[in-house]
């Protein structure tokens, strides 16, 4: 069943007041947030008037933001013509993991190679940051991290087509992130992070195999937790096995 959009109507006049004059782009950055971070939850139904009230705009930069986002594939279009956020189903979740494996195969090459010239500092600091909030448990550091470290890597594969693919399929991952952590009370496996340790050694060294076979495994570790926690059910079918083979 569709959720409806709190309006939040309780909000302060001063709050309220530091709202007004918000554009496409910032309504756009404040409602990719709250879905991404499932604040907006999957099938919640997006309320233009409630939206206008709460941010202090008008329909405008609401539609703006709406349609770059159901072109991100983060809402869609209702048969009523109303706007929902995006639900998961099991073709987008195999897309979805299929998409992993390649851009982390292919980014994690690319940015092998690129190191010997670059050299890899921010994914080095990525991946510190993500280490340390793994230490300390603070899950929004851990998958915000998570996200900064691919970014990195990335960045460093010195395509800018390839980043903003990957950009996308962390926002897809991050909300299924999210859903997938709440059955463990939002904590880490043990063990679960070990796939970047191997990732940043094969960048540093500037070894493009096994920093291929490095992501290919990362995506895999990824790819059969959620897999588990998605696919149940008569679902269970549909292994992903065969698409998420490591290289060879």
């Amino acid at each position: 069943m569709n959720k409806r959009l709190p309006s939040k109507a309780g909000a302060s006049p001063q709050e309220v007041r530091r709202t007004r004059g918000r554009g496409a782009e910032e309504v756009y950055e404040i409602l990719k947030r709250e879905i991404i971070r499932l604040e907006l939850a999957p099938g919640t139904v997006i309320d233009d008037v409630a939206l206008c009230k709460r941010l202090g705009v008008s329909r405008q930069p609401i539609r703006e933001a709406l349609i770059r986002l159901s072109s991100e594939g983060l809402v869609e279009a209702n048969r009523n013509r109303s706007t929902i956020v995006a639900s998961f189903d099991i073709a987008s979740i195999r897309d979805f993991l299929d998409g992993v494996l390649l851009m982390y195969r292919l980014t994690c090459r690319l940015a092998a190679e690129n190191s010997r010239v670059h050299g890899a500092g921010d994914v080095l600091s990525a991946y510190k940051a993500h280490a340390e909030a793994a230490k300390v448990g603070h899950i929004d550091g851990i998958v915000e991290q998570n996200r900064q470290f691919h970014l990195a890597i990335a960045n460093l594969a010195g395509n800018e087509i390839y980043a903003n693919w990957v950009r996308n399929l962390l926002d897809h991952g991050e909300r299924m992130m999210r859903l997938y952590l709440r059955q463990y009370d939002n904590r880490v496996a043990d063990g679960a992070l070990n796939g970047h340790h191997r990732i940043l050694e094969a960048i540093l060294a500037g070894n493009p195999d096994d920093a291929e076979r490095a992501g290919a495994l990362d995506a895999q570790i990824m790819a059969e937790g959620l897999s588990r926690f998605f696919l149940t059910g008569s679902s269970r079918s549909l292994s992903l096995a065969a698409r998420t083979e490591l290289p060879t």
